[in-house]
């Protein structure tokens, strides 16, 4: 039986997963985008108290399958966050509705590590040879959606004509999908960037910078955020997100021996959060100090309602904001949460930020 491989909605990761599945030579399915039937779906396969990132995930698997899929990456690990152990459920529950799908787990936290395995198990028995080039293109392609993300951020509010910056990065991944091996990327990587580079931007303006921090999955999925990062920069903020998948790869060193970005971010946090209390928690408020000295205005910590790592994190922003100063909005996402009341907070504490930076002239 032929192999196709569906991977979950999120963000710049999915498209990323499909165009290396592609280089694989894998034949894949595209879930269709996260909506109100995904999560209609998940509400009815999943418990009732458990995390909505746990029941839009189910949504779309189920939705994979429906559109043909043998095999579904699922979204997991070890970590001590109900995601983690969730995979189990979800495979279970796919098969008491007659779905039968092979699943392989891809655990978020350690994205590089589980990378060889799912590039050895969807390669068909390839020796490990012919596996490192399409892992260095995976490597390549992380890196450059890297740098198009953190682009977009930067020129939304900058832009002199609404949605430019959108459009030219969508023609950007058009271009990045059709990629199939690493020459064609580095032959083409300016030439996309340059999409976005080529946008109009009054360099002049002044904008705020705002750091997003808390769970990786809220912060990828706009329907569950309600199009949180467009909607900023159209208020004339500059995002920036805590985390770059090419920063997580680093020499296994310890903090205090670490030299780059996550090691000072490590040290920086150590002070508000010292253990590892699951997801990515400890990760999120080490950013969150590291950008407090001076790189953002304000930060905003994003999760998903009674998500335990993030409550914990909430708490150590607490004395973050109290000891450094910066202001923290802290927004908690369900299947209750209003568009509009989203709003409300994010232009209430944008206001914020705009007064406070006014009183500091």
């Amino acid at each position: 039986m032929t192999r196709r491989v569906a991977f979950p909605p999120l963000g710049f990761l999915s498209r990323v997963a499909e165009t290396y599945l592609h280089a694989l030579g894998v034949e894949t399915v595209t879930p269709p985008p996260t909506s109100r039937r995904t999560l209609d779906i998940g509400v009815q396969g999943s418990p009732e108290m458990i995390c909505i990132p746990c029941k839009l995930l189910f949504g779309n698997y189920v939705e994979a399958a429906e559109r043909g899929a043998t095999d579904i990456v699922m979204l997991g690990g070890r970590g001590t966050c109900r995601l983690g152990y969730s995979v189990a459920q979800h495979a279970r529950r796919l098969q008491e509705w007659g779905f039968a799908v092979r699943v392989h787990t891809l655990d978020l936290y350690h994205v590089h590590r589980d990378i060889f395995r799912l590039t050895r198990a969807f390669a068909d028995g390839r020796p490990a040879t012919e596996l490192v080039e399409p892992i260095r293109f995976l490597l390549a392609l992380l890196d450059l959606t890297d740098a198009l993300e953190t682009g977009v951020l930067v020129a939304r509010p900058r832009e002199r004509e609404r949605s430019a910056a959108d459009r030219a990065y969508a023609a950007a991944w058009e271009r990045i999908a059709a990629l199939r091996t690493r020459e064609e990327l580095e032959e083409q990587r300016d030439d996309i960037l340059g999409l976005l580079d080529a946008v109009d931007l009054d360099e002049d303006r002044p904008v705020l910078r705002i750091g997003l921090v808390g769970d990786v999955y809220t912060i990828l999925t706009p329907f569950l955020n309600h199009n949180l990062e467009v909607q900023l920069g159209r208020m004339g903020v500059e995002v920036r997100r805590w985390f770059r998948y090419t920063g997580r790869v680093s020499l296994p060193l310890p903090d205090f021996l670490r030299m780059d970005r996550g090691g000072r971010a490590r040290r920086a946090g150590s002070r508000y959060l010292k253990r590892d209390v699951g997801g990515f928690a400890r990760s999120t408020v080490a950013e969150a100090a590291l950008m407090a000295e001076g790189e953002v205005d304000g930060l905003i910590h994003v999760a998903p309602f009674n998500c335990t790592p993030e409550t914990v994190a909430q708490s150590a922003l607490v004395a973050l904001q109290r000891e450094r100063g910066v202001p923290v909005l802290s927004l908690s996402f369900d299947e209750q949460t209003g568009a509009a009341g989203v709003m409300t907070r994010l232009e209430a504490f944008v206001d914020m930020l705009w007064s406070a930076r006014r009183r500091r002239r």
